[in-house]
């Protein structure tokens, strides 16, 4: 005998007591339920999982080589970042009055505001003059997919962009903002300012001057309005200076025409009314002065295009705050969209539409706040003509002289012109004043950062995903390949499908080379080794046989579904191990068709079945006996006409009794049961059926027409054979075929048993 250590033949390292072709009626070997069905557990994973490790493993393996190679194409973006504070809570905002920033005076919507100055078109140009932006590849040449394929030296070189300086500049302004990116530090008046670029120097740098080009924009704004609102205070000024000066000299050129003092109240009810009107007037001037004053303000900027937010009565309305405020989120949207996707993509027409009706909102809450000033501006002046009206009329009633009454209308509005001159003038003074002061508090909290690392993509993150996304994958794939799978894997399966018990399985020996055992070398496997695996799994086959269905059991008929099921193997197999067990066992070649019994053991065609049904040979002719098994064969013969007639013939039936009363064993070795007819004819002359089916590879639906084929009559007469079993992915299938007999732990300790 040779040890186990040494049985190269036949791969037996790593089998446990399963291995044995046992019966099998019990649907151990995968976890099922008591109808045979598949039923999912942790080792039944894990078993899934071990079948198909190299799958499981190639999910993350291609998905991290296809990332890896994806990522060394897209050019590396690195980010840099500056914080500026655009308002100082701690910082006076009028230097001439001391009056410190309140958390009333910078709310969300003039936050965003800065935002969208800081982002501008306005702010990126400077930023690409000081620069020179407009001639870095990086700004004037397309970017995205055509960026990569000029990486790949697939694209060619990218043309310039065409046009003038101006559109150059333009372009490169474009660029600049879909890199640039302004977010506001939670909580607090500071904004955070970043640029990405191909360069961690050149992000630096452009973030440095986007930052400067802000700064100098606010500053120069700042200067612009107090330059405007000095102009136009001044023309004011002038104006009512020549009026007061004008209504003085009536006055005195009145009074030395009609030698009049100046006019008081005195003690009747006539001056009392008269002085009162009087005084009432004066202030229904100065307030219709005061409102003319605000509603040509607001026109006049309305009209030149300036910014409304410089009107006090708009910068107070919480519409348009509100409005703003809305608006600055929708742009930002606006921005972000327009960057990543083309024109007509639905949200950004969506986003574009809503800008388009917040500005219609806010135009026509300007033009109700004009209607206001207005309103307010008529309503003043009409109380204004009343007041007149009704001093005329005391005036008249009482028979004041026309020059007394004209001075005092030149005495009134000196009064009024006089006191809008000198509030004027104090506004002009303030504007003034703070022209010669930097009053200014936005300034760089936090410079430019030099990034030391890519921005995007994130190598490592990305990697990591992926390579969990390609784990996913490669597990999801595996249940999907290991669920689609055809044939039957474990004898639950069969069972299950096929409604008749698994009676022993029939290991797959190994290639020698790249070709695999032919059936005369596993014949000489369990001829040589009686007491090796093969031999053992044949005859608890064999012996399984022999003891199901009750009654005793002569003649067996070993068919399969369709050809290369390997049946004829199996009953070679049969028939040797019951010869070698000294049993008087034959073998029939009852496949007249293909003969392959005959040409294995035989060594080639020679008179046989054929002739002895058709009575041109003796039976004992027909019978030879092979060496050293002591196997007696009945070969097909050589006629091939009408095989199915023959064995159908009356003459087949009397063989078979005549065989019965020589042999202990008879193997009928028929042909498939899809193909043709002759299996199912020869089914009713056998005591057993055995039906074969290839070990992952017969597909189920053939196998279960195949039953169907023999009829009900075979039905308590056939048993199933796993031919052809893969043992390493056996082991994988549930928790059965040693483990669900506890004693698949001992494994290591059977060798001794085999030989």
């Amino acid at each position: 005998m040779m040890k186990s250590a040494k049985r190269s033949s036949y791969s037996t390292e790593h089998m446990d007591l399963s291995d044995l072709a046992i019966p099998m009626s019990n649907g151990a070997g995968a976890p099922a339920d008591e109808r045979g069905e598949f039923r999912l557990d942790l080792r039944s994973i894990v078993g899934i999982l071990l079948r198909h490790w190299k799958l499981v493993l190639a999910g993350p393996l291609v998905s991290i080589a296809i990332t890896y190679s994806i990522l060394a194409i897209i050019p590396p973006l690195y980010k840099s970042s500056v914080e500026i504070l655009v308002a100082d809570p701690k910082r006076p905002t009028n230097a001439a009055e001391g009056k410190q920033l309140s958390m009333l005076d910078v709310d969300s919507a003039a936050i965003e505001s800065e935002i969208e100055v800081l982002g501008s078109q306005a702010v990126a140009l400077r930023a690409v003059e000081a620069l020179h932006l407009d001639k870095d590849p990086e700004f004037i040449q397309p970017g995205g997919f055509a960026a990569v394929l000029r990486r790949l030296g697939l694209g060619g070189r990218a043309a310039p962009a065409a046009g003038g300086e101006e559109t150059r500049l333009e372009i490169a302004a474009a660029a600049l903002r879909k890199q640039l990116t302004v977010e506001r530090v939670q909580f607090s008046y500071a904004l955070q300012l970043s640029v990405t670029s191909v360069d961690p120097r050149k992000a630096r740098r452009i973030a440095r001057e986007v930052a400067a080009a802000y700064l100098a924009d606010q500053e120069a704004a700042r200067q612009r309005a107090i330059s405007e609102g000095s102009a136009w205070l001044g023309g004011r000024l002038a104006a009512l200076r020549a009026r007061v000066l004008d209504n003085e000299a009536a006055i005195q050129k009145l009074k030395a025409a009609n030698g009049l003092s100046d006019v008081g109240t005195g003690g009747n009810v006539s001056q009392q009314q008269t002085s009162d009107l009087n005084n009432q007037l004066i202030l229904a001037r100065a307030d219709v002065a005061e409102k003319r004053a605000r509603y040509e303000q607001a026109r006049q900027v309305l009209k030149s295009g300036g910014n409304v937010q410089a009107i006090p009565d708009m910068l107070a309305s919480p519409v348009i705050a509100q409005l703003r405020e809305q608006q600055s989120k929708v742009s930002r949207k606006e921005a972000d969209l327009a960057s990543r996707f083309g024109p007509a993509y639905p949200e950004l027409i969506v986003a574009r539409s809503q800008l388009k009706d917040i500005e219609k909102g806010i135009n026509a809450e300007v033009a109700r706040i004009l209607d206001n000033l207005k309103n307010a501006y008529q309503v003043a002046e009409q109380r204004e003509q009343s007041l007149e009206g009704s001093l005329n009329h005391v005036t008249q009633r009482h028979g004041d002289s026309p020059a007394v009454v004209k001075l005092g209308d030149l005495e009134r509005l000196d009064a009024s012109d006089r006191r809008l001159y000198e509030s004027f003038l104090a506004n002009f003074n303030s504007i003034a004043a703070r022209a010669s002061l930097n009053d200014s508090t936005a300034r760089v909290i936090t410079p430019a950062s030099l990034p030391t690392a890519p921005a995007f993509p994130r190598s490592h993150l990305i990697l990591a995903l992926m390579f969990a996304v390609g784990g996913f994958a490669g597990i999801a794939l595996a249940f999907i390949v290991d669920h689609l799978a055809g044939g039957f894997k474990t004898s639950a399966q069969a069972e299950a499908a096929l409604r008749a018990p698994v009676l022993g399985l029939i290991f797959d020996m190994p290639r020698r080379g790249l070709l695999r055992p032919r059936g005369a070398d596993i014949l000489a496997e369990i001829i040589a080794k009686p007491a090796s695996r093969l031999a053992e799994a044949v005859r608890t086959t064999r012996i399984g046989l022999a003891l199901s269905g009750g009654g005793s059991a002569k003649v067996i008929l070993v068919t399969s579904s369709i050809p290369g099921e390997g049946k004829t193997t199996t009953a070679m197999l049969l028939a040797t191990s019951a010869a070698l067990s000294g049993q008087r066992a034959l073998l029939v070649d009852g496949d007249l068709r293909s003969r392959s019994a005959s040409r294995t053991i035989g060594g080639g065609l020679r008179p046989g079945l054929t002739e002895v049904l058709e009575g041109r040979i003796e039976l004992d002719r027909a019978i030879v006996t092979e060496a050293p098994s002591g196997l007696a064969l009945l070969s097909a013969g050589t006629s091939k006409l009408n095989p199915a007639d023959l064995l159908n013939s009356p003459r087949a039936s009397e063989l078979i009794g005549e065989l019965r009363q020589r042999f202990d064993l008879i193997v009928l070795d028929a042909t498939p049961l899809l193909p043709v007819v002759d299996a199912a004819i020869l089914a009713r002359l056998a005591d057993r059926i055995v039906f074969v089916v290839r070990w992952g590879h017969t597909p189920r639906t053939s196998a279960m027409e195949a039953m169907k084929a023999l009829g009900s009559e075979a039905q308590g007469r056939i048993g199933v054979v796993l031919n052809r079993v893969n043992l390493k992915r056996l082991r994988s299938y549930g928790y059965g075929y040693g483990h669900g007999y506890n004693y698949g732990h001992a494994y290591g300790k059977l060798g001794k048993y085999y030989e």
